[in-house]
């Protein structure tokens, strides 16, 4: 059964065609790896899966996606826990109840202490998980992530790697990764 797809998928930025009659597909569970040099169009890739941008041509079917961009894009005015919890406040679900599951995704994410911690308070590589736990929290069936841990030093980048594997193998949501890391790729499918 396909979770996402996409066909014939054609995209012009500036007069420059980025992709052109791109087809791809996965499935429940699947985890779809996308390695490429800087500039091939990996990140408009995932844009168009999300719906985040219109193709020129071709089209995208299936569920819900939700991208993890490069850049974290954290509200300096809400602390750790606000900005993991921002999908759950969206989809309705009380300050309380939110904030608490916020806590407890960052408890597994190594930021339990920082929960309470604004943007500004925390290094590049905290940040950048802040933004997974929200990814994660946001219930989407298809995560789209692009270099999810390009900003974390290689002990914390394995380590996350080590986390999504076990969440991918615990939820068995369909992931489309971006990656320049052939390791990375690999490993996450094993």
């Amino acid at each position: 059964l396909t979770t996402i797809s996409a066909t014939g998928l054609t995209c012009r930025l500036g007069g420059v065609t980025v992709l052109d009659d791109v087809a791809l597909a996965a499935g429940a569970g699947d985890v779809l790896a996308i390695v490429g040099p800087s500039g091939c169009g990996k990140s408009t890739l995932l844009e168009l899966l999300c719906r985040l941008r219109t193709p020129d041509a071709g089209t995208v079917a299936g569920q819900r996606a939700v991208l993890m961009p490069q850049h974290d894009a954290l509200l300096d005015w809400l602390d750790a826990a606000g900005n993991a919890a921002l999908p759950l406040r969206i989809a309705g679900i009380g300050s309380g109840e939110a904030r608490a599951r916020a806590v407890a995704m960052l408890g597994e994410l190594g930021l339990g202490a920082a929960a309470s911690k604004r943007p500004w308070q925390l290094s590049g590589g905290m940040r950048q998980r802040v933004a997974f736990a929200r990814t994660l929290l946001s219930g989407a069936p298809v995560l789209c992530l692009d270099e999810p841990f390009g900003a974390l030093d290689a002990i914390t980048r394995e380590t996350m790697n080590t986390e999504l594997q076990r969440i991918w193998m615990e939820t068995r949501k369909t992931i489309v990764l971006v990656t320049h890391s052939i390791a990375e790729a690999v490993f996450l499918d094993s």
